[in-house]
């Protein structure tokens, strides 16, 4: 797993940080899954887990995405996280400042009940900290795992890229100037 050619950042190269790629992976919350069926393709935001330079994802066994990817086809997944907006004096500068995470791998269907349901259990740790399976919720059934498909990822390529700071068009450095400029909060939605 590291940089490859599908994961070189071509435009702003000097925003790459591979070193953080597994990082912004920890944290984020929604990973951005590509993929294609018979030359059409598909992007879909789904919650994910990542540990060990594995993603994992799941989604009703007989749904587009599992029976598309359970065979081994390849994936791109995309996460990111927005830090804040960046309003430039001129409109061609206007940007934001994030980190983001794209990933390239093959993608094979996690078997055995036991595995699925820790796996689920360390999925559901990280977007609920504290919660304990058979106490603060019911542990999947039977029936639940086998019409849940659980997928890992084994990343083969994998960069990160951030932006930072505030905006650089050509008047937003000169105090008296037309117009405002700054960088603001994401704004609760």
């Amino acid at each position: 797993m590291g940089v490859g050619e599908r994961t070189r950042i071509r435009t702003h190269p000097e925003r790459a940080v591979p070193d953080e790629a597994e990082e912004i992976l920890l944290a984020g919350l929604v990973a951005h899954v590509g993929f294609v069926v018979d030359g059409q393709p598909f992007v879909i935001p789904m919650g994910y887990h990542y540990e060990a330079g594995k993603l994992y994802i799941h989604g009703a066994r007989g749904g587009r995405l599992p029976r598309t990817l359970r065979d081994g086809q390849p994936v791109c997944v995309a996460v990111t996280l927005l830090d804040g907006l960046v309003a430039s004096r001129h409109a061609l500068y206007h940007s934001m400042n994030y980190r983001g995470a794209i990933a390239f791998g093959r993608v094979r269907p996690v078997v055995g009940d036991a595995q699925k349901t820790a796996i689920f259990d360390r999925m559901t740790l990280r977007y609920f900290p504290g919660r304990t399976m058979g106490v603060d919720y019911h542990p999947p059934s039977a029936a639940d795992l086998k019409i849940t498909e659980l997928l890992e990822i084994e990343i083969e390529e994998l960069n990160g890229k951030r932006r930072t700071g505030p905006p650089t068009g050509p008047e937003d450095a000169q105090p008296d100037a037309f117009g405002t400029r700054g960088v603001f909060p994401v704004p609760d939605r």
